[in-house]
């Protein structure tokens, strides 16, 4: 029997250069596109949330005995929500486990935009061919 050979589009991009970290996506599928502009926009919402929470915080100075602020444990508890919050968002658009081969247990939120910006440019890039294809057309 002839078959024939699909090209769905998945792109494959390994973390680090680790083979055993490899994130999945098809930038081509508008689906996707549509679900990750998504993700980007709650990341936005969500990042303003958080500076605002986080200028209340620093706005108390006090500390401890031993000099630590005594708001630490709600600063920590701030940012933690925030990654969880994300890695999750992540989860659902690229697949389960997405956040985890992406940035193993670290929890920092300079990481998700360094995510963001790696990945935002395949799918900028795959958007502009798909609509330059249907330009030279007309």
């Amino acid at each position: 029997m002839d078959s024939i050979r699909i090209d769905t589009g998945v792109k494959r991009l390994m973390v680090n250069g680790d083979e055993s970290r490899v994130i999945e996506f098809n930038p081509e599928d508008i689906v996707f596109v549509e679900r990750f502009y998504g993700l980007i926009k709650g990341f936005e919402e969500k990042a303003d949330e958080y500076a605002e929470k986080a200028k209340a915080l620093r706005e108390n100075n006090e500390v401890d005995s031993m000099g630590i602020p005594v708001n630490a444990p709600e600063t920590i508890a701030l940012v933690a929500d925030f990654c969880n919050y994300l890695r999750g968002e992540i989860d659902k658009v690229f697949g389960e486990g997405t956040s985890e081969k992406a940035f193993g247990s670290a929890q920092t939120m300079n990481m998700f935009e360094q995510f963001f910006d790696g990945i935002t440019p395949y799918i900028r890039g795959a958007r502009a061919e798909k609509v330059d294809k249907y330009k030279k057309s007309v």
